[in-house]
């Protein structure tokens, strides 16, 4: 029954019920000490992001750049790594900040 509850919230949320809505979204955040990334309740680590890295890479590798359906995807793995490639930068970022802000 509270997941039921939860989601209705969500929904009225998302419907701009503001705050008369209470909901349980979190921010997803990336740890650069572990390379672990946190979102939607889950725990990704550092081998599983490397290994997705590692993915779409090899599938650009495959890629066509003469087709223009297969040049699209190839497209598209790199935006994949290119999120990567930002959630790792903001990463280091955040902490130079939260090193600096103890100093």
């Amino acid at each position: 029954m509270a997941d039921k509850l939860d989601l209705l919230n969500q929904l009225a949320a998302s419907m701009g019920a503001g705050d008369f809505a209470k909901t349980k979204y979190e921010d997803s955040k990336y740890d650069p000490e572990t390379g672990t990334l946190y979102c939607d309740g889950i725990m990704i680590t550092k081998p599983v992001i490397e290994k997705a890295e590692q993915h779409f890479k090899a599938l650009k590798s495959k890629c066509s750049y003469n087709d223009p359906a297969s040049r699209e995807m190839a497209m598209i793995y790199q935006v994949a790594l290119e999120g990567i490639k930002i959630m790792r930068a903001s990463g280091q970022e955040t902490m130079k900040e939260d090193k600096s802000d103890n100093t």
